[in-house]
Protein backbone atom coordinates (compact mmCIF):
# COMPACT_ATOMS: atom_id res chain seq x y z
CA UNK A 1 0.00 0.00 0.00
CA UNK A 2 1.95 3.50 -0.82
CA UNK A 3 2.50 5.60 1.59
CA UNK A 4 -0.39 8.88 1.62
CA UNK A 5 1.13 12.38 2.32
CA UNK A 6 -1.81 13.70 4.13
CA UNK A 7 -1.33 17.78 4.95
CA UNK A 8 -3.53 19.45 7.77
CA UNK A 9 -4.14 22.97 8.38
CA UNK A 10 -5.86 23.43 11.25
CA UNK A 11 -6.60 26.62 13.62
CA UNK A 12 -9.13 28.63 15.06
CA UNK A 13 -12.00 30.28 12.98
CA UNK A 14 -10.58 33.10 12.07
CA UNK A 15 -7.24 32.31 10.96
CA UNK A 16 -7.71 32.19 6.98
CA UNK A 17 -7.45 28.17 6.99
CA UNK A 18 -10.14 27.37 4.17
CA UNK A 19 -8.91 30.35 2.34
CA UNK A 20 -5.66 28.96 2.51
CA UNK A 21 -6.14 25.43 1.78
CA UNK A 22 -7.77 26.51 -1.28
CA UNK A 23 -5.24 28.50 -2.40
CA UNK A 24 -2.66 25.95 -1.40
CA UNK A 25 -4.66 23.10 -3.81
CA UNK A 26 -4.70 25.75 -6.46
CA UNK A 27 -1.47 25.95 -6.60
CA UNK A 28 -0.47 22.04 -6.58
CA UNK A 29 -2.98 21.94 -9.73
CA UNK A 30 -1.09 24.93 -11.56
CA UNK A 31 2.60 22.05 -10.30
CA UNK A 32 0.15 19.22 -11.72
CA UNK A 33 0.28 17.75 -8.20
CA UNK A 34 -2.29 15.34 -7.58
CA UNK A 35 -4.65 15.72 -4.95
CA UNK A 36 -7.90 15.88 -2.90
CA UNK A 37 -8.99 18.55 -0.85
CA UNK A 38 -11.90 17.69 2.15
CA UNK A 39 -12.95 20.25 4.72
CA UNK A 40 -13.24 18.48 8.07
CA UNK A 41 -16.57 20.68 8.59
CA UNK A 42 -18.18 18.69 5.40
CA UNK A 43 -17.67 15.70 7.03
CA UNK A 44 -19.74 16.29 10.35
CA UNK A 45 -22.21 19.03 9.33
CA UNK A 46 -25.44 17.33 11.49
CA UNK A 47 -27.36 18.86 14.00
CA UNK A 48 -27.16 17.49 17.24
CA UNK A 49 -24.06 17.12 17.32
CA UNK A 50 -22.60 15.05 18.24
CA UNK A 51 -24.55 12.31 17.04
CA UNK A 52 -26.87 10.50 20.29
CA UNK A 53 -24.75 7.78 21.41
CA UNK A 54 -21.86 8.58 19.32
CA UNK A 55 -18.36 9.98 19.86
CA UNK A 56 -17.90 13.47 18.39
CA UNK A 57 -14.98 12.47 15.64
CA UNK A 58 -16.35 8.65 15.29
CA UNK A 59 -19.02 10.29 11.98
CA UNK A 60 -16.01 12.56 11.12
CA UNK A 61 -13.48 9.50 10.95
CA UNK A 62 -16.05 7.30 9.21
CA UNK A 63 -17.07 9.48 6.58
CA UNK A 64 -12.97 10.86 5.61
CA UNK A 65 -12.78 6.99 5.41
CA UNK A 66 -15.23 6.71 3.09
CA UNK A 67 -13.79 9.52 0.87
CA UNK A 68 -10.61 8.79 1.06
CA UNK A 69 -10.99 4.88 -0.10
CA UNK A 70 -12.91 6.63 -3.01
CA UNK A 71 -9.78 8.71 -4.03
CA UNK A 72 -7.43 6.15 -3.32
CA UNK A 73 -9.15 4.06 -5.76
CA UNK A 74 -8.52 6.70 -8.30
CA UNK A 75 -4.79 6.97 -7.89
CA UNK A 76 -4.41 9.72 -5.60
CA UNK A 77 -1.75 9.91 -2.70
CA UNK A 78 -1.81 13.05 -1.60
CA UNK A 79 -4.90 14.39 0.81
CA UNK A 80 -5.06 18.14 1.90
CA UNK A 81 -8.04 18.26 5.18
CA UNK A 82 -8.39 21.49 6.95
CA UNK A 83 -10.31 22.26 10.10
CA UNK A 84 -10.00 23.76 13.44
CA UNK A 85 -9.17 20.74 15.00
CA UNK A 86 -8.35 21.89 18.73
CA UNK A 87 -6.34 19.04 20.11
CA UNK A 88 -4.30 18.26 17.39
CA UNK A 89 -2.82 14.92 18.47
CA UNK A 90 -6.27 13.30 19.08
CA UNK A 91 -7.22 14.53 15.69
CA UNK A 92 -4.05 13.44 14.11
CA UNK A 93 -4.94 9.89 15.73
CA UNK A 94 -8.69 9.49 13.79
CA UNK A 95 -7.62 11.15 10.34
CA UNK A 96 -4.60 8.24 11.08
CA UNK A 97 -6.98 5.40 11.38
CA UNK A 98 -9.47 6.89 8.22
CA UNK A 99 -6.48 7.23 5.86
CA UNK A 100 -4.53 3.64 6.00
CA UNK A 101 -0.28 4.66 5.89
CA UNK A 102 -0.42 8.09 6.43
CA UNK A 103 2.61 10.56 6.55
CA UNK A 104 1.00 13.72 8.29
CA UNK A 105 2.75 17.27 7.92
CA UNK A 106 0.60 19.27 10.12
CA UNK A 107 0.61 23.01 10.23
CA UNK A 108 -1.30 25.22 12.46
CA UNK A 109 -2.69 28.90 11.89
CA UNK A 110 -2.60 31.74 13.97
CA UNK A 111 -3.40 35.15 14.31
CA UNK A 112 -3.40 37.98 16.65
CA UNK A 113 -6.70 39.20 18.41
CA UNK A 114 -7.84 42.17 16.56
CA UNK A 115 -7.03 39.92 13.21
CA UNK A 116 -9.20 37.16 14.19
CA UNK A 117 -12.09 39.57 15.94
CA UNK A 118 -11.77 41.70 12.35
CA UNK A 119 -12.21 38.62 10.19
CA UNK A 120 -14.79 36.91 12.48
CA UNK A 121 -17.01 40.22 12.35
CA UNK A 122 -16.42 40.54 8.36
CA UNK A 123 -18.13 36.84 8.32
CA UNK A 124 -20.13 36.05 10.81
CA UNK A 125 -24.01 37.95 10.97
CA UNK A 126 -25.89 39.40 14.25
CA UNK A 127 -24.94 37.19 17.07
CA UNK A 128 -23.14 34.43 16.00
CA UNK A 129 -19.95 36.60 15.40
CA UNK A 130 -19.77 37.38 19.26
CA UNK A 131 -20.19 33.71 20.72
CA UNK A 132 -17.56 32.26 17.42
CA UNK A 133 -15.20 34.91 19.00
CA UNK A 134 -15.58 33.69 22.45
CA UNK A 135 -15.56 29.95 20.72
CA UNK A 136 -12.36 30.98 18.99
CA UNK A 137 -10.68 32.82 21.49
CA UNK A 138 -10.95 29.81 23.97
CA UNK A 139 -9.39 27.37 20.98
CA UNK A 140 -6.51 29.79 20.12
CA UNK A 141 -6.07 29.04 24.11
CA UNK A 142 -6.69 25.51 24.06
CA UNK A 143 -4.27 24.74 20.75
CA UNK A 144 -1.30 26.49 22.66
CA UNK A 145 -1.40 24.19 25.02
CA UNK A 146 -2.05 21.04 22.84
CA UNK A 147 0.05 21.07 19.78
CA UNK A 148 2.31 17.62 19.20
CA UNK A 149 6.03 18.32 18.62
CA UNK A 150 6.67 18.83 14.70
CA UNK A 151 3.54 21.33 14.31
CA UNK A 152 4.76 24.29 12.07
CA UNK A 153 2.75 27.20 13.40
CA UNK A 154 2.22 29.80 10.89
CA UNK A 155 0.76 33.73 12.05
CA UNK A 156 -1.68 34.95 9.63
CA UNK A 157 -1.82 38.66 11.00
CA UNK A 158 -0.53 40.43 8.53
CA UNK A 159 0.17 38.34 5.52
CA UNK A 160 -1.44 37.68 2.48
CA UNK A 161 -2.97 34.11 1.92
CA UNK A 162 -0.40 33.70 -1.49
CA UNK A 163 2.23 34.15 0.71
CA UNK A 164 1.14 31.52 3.27
CA UNK A 165 0.08 29.15 0.85
CA UNK A 166 3.09 29.65 -0.82
CA UNK A 167 5.30 28.75 2.50
CA UNK A 168 3.16 25.67 2.71
CA UNK A 169 3.56 23.99 -0.40
CA UNK A 170 7.07 24.76 -0.20
CA UNK A 171 7.21 22.59 3.07
CA UNK A 172 4.94 20.08 1.62
CA UNK A 173 6.64 19.16 -1.21
CA UNK A 174 10.01 19.57 0.21
CA UNK A 175 11.28 22.03 -2.66
CA UNK A 176 10.96 25.41 -3.12
CA UNK A 177 8.25 27.16 -5.84
CA UNK A 178 8.20 30.64 -7.08
CA UNK A 179 5.31 33.01 -6.09
CA UNK A 180 2.84 33.23 -9.21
Amino acid sequence: MPTTKVLVICGPAGVGKSATAYEVAHRLAQLNVSHALIDSDELDRVHPWPPAGRESSELTRRNLSALWANFAALGHTRLLVTGVFTTLSCELAWISDAVPNADITSIRLIADLLTLKARIYRREIGSGARDQLRRTIRQLDQMRQSDPTGTEVIDTSDQPVSDTATRIVNAWLGKPIARP
